[in-house]
């Protein structure tokens, strides 16, 4: 095996593609630019997000919810400024892990490694449970509330996203090409007609946006805003899925596409959450909370188009739960390509090349995990306890990633103005304020015990698990000093200055 601290010092050291076990690595140059920027959108998934996020914004903030998607926006974009920079320096379908881990602390990139991967497979319950709701509730509202139905269904979604993830990174674009075009056209049309529909008087018992949705005593005071924030930290959460795809793009595009994700995104929820929050009032919306969007689709057109909103939201889903497994294999790949993860999960499909073995067995474990969610407590309850742990989790590894950028190119950020503002306070704001949004939870109390649990006792298992995998797998990760120590990368980085 070829590993990343080998191949760090030789004459590949730059190029999009590392080696898996037996020299077999990921697909090169298998994406253009807009493959990429359809892949993260799709991973965000607005249709999915807003169907699991609306009510519980409503429920949070009131209907100011523009607020914490304004107050998110610039932060995340430094962030995602941040990943470019880092991707202009290396590709890697780890990303944070194996940024981190080079130009920080070995430990540390473990860490951001073990927390993206409870992102993307205890955050896929976020998903699949939408799936199943949605699913059934085209025949029947009761099965659509029944925990252990919405898990069935939601079993078998997953197991066909899994098989086409499995076959190939081409495969999944043209997937996500095709519902990206049907889910945006449809969450563009239902936005229009639902602002037609509540100012131009054809809708009835309506909310008209006033001067309060855009003001913090509006949203419930600071403490509510910030506990709104973290679920505007989940809606934004997965246009990173751009840098996994790294190693299989063209050039160094993932980094554009980044950025060029979370300013869609911002535009995208910012018009559609502020036409569909003021569809009826908000008891009435919480009524509903378990199916909000079909339930906005039958206030705008009636029972036709609740199922066709239905439809939207179960494509769009499909496209952010294959994304979420073509993310967490390509992390849990890197990993494995490591040692620091068994090398199992390094191992590349010879005809599809695909990480063929993490592929397969993250799927499986999504499984699990949608399973358990629904074994615990009522579907709202359980999407709602996922979500705020899935803004901490996120908040977390964009706090490292931030940071990281930073220190990477510090020497440099002083050259110009250019690099101060883009390699210094974008970046540093975000992550300033992702460490603001993780304190601040804490300290006031707006996480609740699972959430806690979940987010922080999760992480500390990672760092556990990476004093093991340092003396069990003596992996060259923990000791190459191109690997571990920021101080001697400079060289490399001197050569890859992003625009």
């Amino acid at each position: 095996m070829s590993s990343l601290a080998s191949s760090s010092t030789g004459p590949d050291r730059h190029q999009g593609r590392r080696d898996g076990p037996h020299g077999r690595g990921l697909r090169a140059n298998a994406l253009k630019a807009r493959d990429v920027v359809v892949v993260s959108m799709a991973s965000a998934g607005p249709t999915q997000s807003i169907a699991v996020t609306l009510a519980a914004m409503l429920a949070t903030v009131g209907y100011a919810s523009f607020l914490p998607l304004l107050i998110c926006f610039i932060p995340m974009l430094g962030i995602a400024i941040g990943y470019q920079r880092l991707n202009a320096w290396r590709p890697s379908a780890g990303a944070t892990y194996s940024w981190v881990g080079r130009a920080v602390n070995p430990h540390a990139g473990f860490f951001s490694g073990w927390i993206m991967l409870m992102y993307y497979t205890i955050g896929t319950t976020s998903l699949t449970i939408p799936l199943g709701t949605y699913m059934l509730s085209f025949f029947s509202n009761g099965a659509a509330n029944n925990s252990h139905d919405v898990a069935l269904v939601g079993t078998a979604f997953n197991l066909i996203v899994l098989v086409v993830a499995a076959l190939g990174i081409k495969l999944s674009a043209r997937f996500q090409w095709g519902w990206a075009i049907f889910e945006y056209g449809l969450l563009v049309g239902f936005t229009m007609a639902a602002i037609v529909g509540i100012y131009g008087g054809h809708l009835h018992h309506t909310m008209h946006l006033t001067s309060s949705w855009f003001t913090i005593s509006g949203a419930g005071g600071f403490t509510a805003l910030i506990s709104g924030v973290l679920l505007a930290i989940f809606l934004y959460s997965g246009w990173d899925t751009a840098a996994y795809v790294g190693e299989e793009a063209r050039g160094k595009q993932a980094g554009p596409a980044a950025i060029t994700s979370v300013v869609l995104l911002f535009v995208i929820y910012s018009v559609t959450i502020l036409a569909f929050q003021g569809i009826a009032p908000n008891h009435v919306m919480q009524a509903n909370a378990a199916n909000v969007l079909a339930f906005v689709g039958q206030q705008i057109g009636g029972s036709f188009w609740k199922q066709v909103m239905i439809v939207a939201v179960l494509g769009g889903t499909l496209a952010s739960l294959q994304a979420a497994i073509v993310s967490s294999s390509r992390i849990s790949f890197a990993m494995g390509r490591d040692r620091v993860f068994p090398r199992w999960f390094g191992a590349v499909s010879e005809e599809h090349r695909t990480p063929w073995n993490a592929t397969i067995l993250l799927g499986l474990l999504n499984v699990v995990f949608l399973w358990a969610s629904t074994l615990i407590g009522s579907i709202g309850k359980a999407l709602g306890d996922i979500v705020s742990t899935l803004g901490l989790m996120a908040a977390i590894f964009y706090l490292l990633t931030a940071g990281t950028a930073v220190w990477c190119y510090r020497r440099s950020i002083l050259a110009s103005t250019g690099n101060f503002i883009l390699g210094g306070i974008l970046p540093g704001l975000g992550a300033a304020f992702m460490a603001f949004v993780i304190i601040y939870s804490l300290a006031t109390g707006s996480l609740n015990g699972i959430e806690i649990v979940f987010g922080f006792g999760l992480a500390a298992l990672g760092l556990v698990l990476s004093a093991i995998s340092k003396h069990v797998g003596k992996s060259r990760f923990y000791t190459d000093p191109m690997v571990s120590h920021g101080d001697t990368i400079d060289e490399e980085l001197a050569g890859q200055q992003p625009a």
